[in-house]
């Protein structure tokens, strides 16, 4: 049975209607569920430690392309230290799928740096544009029914959200983007920035 750890760290008006939703559709899809509410870093560094390993890690908050935080800005996590975050807990389990649920959470920059920080993470999906909370929640479902319901293919069941709905969902898989210029070039950026 899959494991699917849904961390609440918005605080929208609408988070507990697309919360309720995605882990209704998890559980129709015979996944354990586990949902955390995360106010602040050391809530969210608890969360995916003690909560065991995942196949899919849903986060839900505001994002950009520099990070997410939740609407009182008391969590404000660049992507760099959540990828370092996910690798230090071992919160995943292989071939595992991080879902952004976050305006700019399918975006190049943010799946590269979350791949360079953890060789863990295999899969990063989210949106490349600013979107409602009704468009995640329509985007996730259309997603989550192909992969967990269809069997498709990450990528594959990405383009099935752009052509059911008009709405950019772009899914990142580490195999395929490790071999990608601009990934080669961002880590040596990188790897240089940090002096490894």
């Amino acid at each position: 049975m899959k494991d699917f750890l849904i961390l609440k760290a918005c605080g929208h008006k609408d988070e507990n209607l697309e919360i309720d939703n995605i882990k209704s559709l998890a559980e129709l899809y015979g996944m354990n569920t586990n949902i955390v509410c995360v106010e602040n870093y050391e809530n969210l560094q608890d969360a995916l430690k003690e909560n065991g390993q995942f196949d899919y890690v849903y986060l839900s908050s505001h994002g950009s392309n520099d990070g997410f935080c939740n609407e009182l800005k008391t969590l404000d996590v660049k992507w760099m230290e959540f990828g370092e975050m996910i690798c230090e807990t071992d919160c995943l389990k292989g071939d595992s799928i991080l879902l952004l649920s976050c305006c700019r959470g399918g975006l190049n920059e943010v799946a590269y740096d979350m791949f360079w920080n953890c060789l863990k993470i295999e899969y990063v999906v989210g949106p490349r544009q600013s979107l409602t909370s009704s468009d995640l929640l329509i985007g996730f479902n259309l997603l989550l029914y192909n992969l967990e319901h269809r069997g498709i293919d990450p990528i594959v069941a990405c383009d099935k959200v752009l052509k059911g709905t008009d709405i950019r969902f772009k899914c990142f898989d580490r195999m395929e983007t490790e071999s990608d210029p601009a990934y080669i070039a961002r880590c040596k950026e990188l790897d240089k920035e940090f002096g490894i």
